[in-house]
Formats: structure tokens, sequence, C-alpha cells
């Protein structure tokens, strides 16, 4: 097991990024939007009799010299009937789909970076073999994630123990490839990691340097576009003062220096850029998938 982040210190590769698609899945809308009347979030995303909603599995893959880092794997094939069927997830293979469609193999993968460790954001990171063991899918990459993520996931309060899956995390472990994460660093020239810990303990916002611009991959601290407004925060978040003030500070800066944000759970919406608003705090200003900002 590795203990740090790593650092490389050549010079600065060529670097490209893939949006890389791991499907879908349905969650409670109330949950998404926490103490946010139904009346208001439904005028942004519309719930079905069951009050769920759709929510978007997307990953990122960035390719910089000989590292091929994926960012997040989704739920993953592991997961049994019923669970797919209760949680609406719409295509367990998606994701190997889509970086085939992309040009790459899960061989080819040297990198697996989770923002944390809940089953719709690492569950792909494993698969079962032909005995029904748990393997990871990637088996020539090192896994990355916080240490205190990994801590928690370890030893869950009862409140966030079912978003954690064994199989999802036990044959990383035991693979020798898991690198912990202690501190903000950079994994690479140009992807930098900030930890936060609001929705989760070691929340891992990854912050990539791209053509002068930097997208920041905002996982949950802010799962859709419409949970940007201060006070919309999720049910989820396990501290939720915490979760507030961490979104607030984080959307100031990615304000001021233009942040690109990229979501992985919005559905209708991949990117997005920010305005402020002196009374109502953060507001997005425009919305679209990544080549329209990175051109």
């Amino acid at each position: 097991m590795f203990t740090s982040c790593f650092l490389i210190l050549h010079k600065k590769e060529t670097m490209e990024i893939f949006t890389i698609d791991a499907g879908t899945f349905l969650c409670d809308g109330g949950g998404i939007f926490g103490g946010v009347p139904k009346l208001l979030w439904e005028r942004q995303i519309k719930a079905d009799h069951r009050n769920l909603i759709p929510l978007a599995m997307r990953c990122l893959l960035v390719v910089s010299g000989e590292r091929k880092i994926l960012i997040e794997t989704g739920a993953g094939d592991k997961l049994n009937k019923k669970f797919v069927e209760n949680n609406g997830i719409s295509n367990p293979h998606r994701l190997l789909e889509s970086l085939e469609e992309n040009g790459f193999s899960p061989s080819e993968i040297t990198d697996v970076l989770h923002t944390h460790l809940h089953w719709d954001h690492c569950g792909g990171g494993t698969t079962f073999d032909e005995k029904k063991q748990a393997v990871l899918t990637f088996p020539n990459a090192t896994y990355h994630c916080a240490r205190s993520q990994w801590e928690n996931a370890m030893n869950p309060t009862p409140r966030e123990n079912d978003a954690f899956f064994e199989e999802d995390l036990l044959p990383v472990q035991k693979s020798g490839k898991l690198n912990l994460i202690d501190s903000n660093c950079e994994l690479i020239p140009g992807l930098e990691l900030r930890i936060f810990n609001g929705h989760t303990p070691g929340m891992i916002v990854p912050i990539i340097s791209y053509q002068g611009r930097k997208i920041a991959y905002v996982t949950d601290l802010t799962p859709l576009t419409a949970n940007i407004p201060l006070k919309w925060i999720s049910a989820y978040d396990l501290y939720p003062v915490t979760a507030m003030e961490e979104k607030l500070s984080f959307l100031r800066e990615a304000h001021e220096n233009k942040y690109i944000l990229f979501f992985e759970h919005d559905t209708q919406t991949c990117c997005a850029s920010l305005r402020w608003d002196e009374k109502k705090g953060p507001l997005v200003e425009r919305k679209g998938d990544l080549q329209s900002f990175i051109g």
C-alpha cells in the first residue's frame, strides 16, 4: 500500500481529456435537495411517481504522457438484480463500453482516482471474475483516494454505512495497489487534488489545468447545477454546515478564477460557469458540454 500522493517533477506533458459515461441511476429528489421544498426544486428537475430523479455517473479520463487517469468508475456491474432495479441503474456495463468507444481498454488505465467511496462513485473499480470473486477492473492501475475517506469507509457511521460495499474496496486493498492521499497535492502536473469533508470525510475534488483554463470535477460538492445556490445542499451530506461552508468558499474561488465546473451527476448539464449575485451568492452563468467551454 502506498502512503502519499505522487508528485511528478519532470516537465509537463501534453494533456487530453475525455468524458466517460458510466450510465445513470435514480435517486430520491428530497435526498438530493435536502430542506429545499419540492415546490421549488421540481421547477429544476421533475421527479417520477416515486419522487425519484435521474442522476448521471459521468466520469473523466485524463491522459498525460504515459499516464491514463480515470476519475470515478460509476456503480459497476457487481450489484444484484434487486439493487439494480430499485435504484434504476441503466446499464451496469456502460463504463467499459464508453472507454472502448473512446479508444481505451481497461488494461491501459494507469490510475483510478475515486473522489470518495460511495457505491455510485467507485463500484466500477472492481468486477467479478469467472469464479464470482471481486477483482480489479483495471489490473494495471494504482487506485487513489484520501486516507481519511478510506478510514471512514472502513468504519462508517450508521447513517453512511449503506453507501459502502466491501467488494468495491477490499480487493483494491488486497491487491497492494491502493494509494492513500493525506493532504491537498498534485497527482501529476496539472491535476490538483483538494480534500473536502462536508459530504463525507476525505472527498476529493480534482482540478485540471487545461488549455489555460481550470476544470473542477465537483463530484458531490454540488451534485447538480440546481445545487449551486448556497442553501441547496443534499440531505446526504454527512456534515451539512461544513458542506455549505466548503461550497461557498470553493464556488467563490471558482467564480473569481473562471473555473469550468464539471458535473458528475447532472443528466442535463455536463459543465457550467458561474456568476455572483450580491444577495443570492453563486448562480449559473452558462451551461454546455465540455467542448463548448474548451473549444
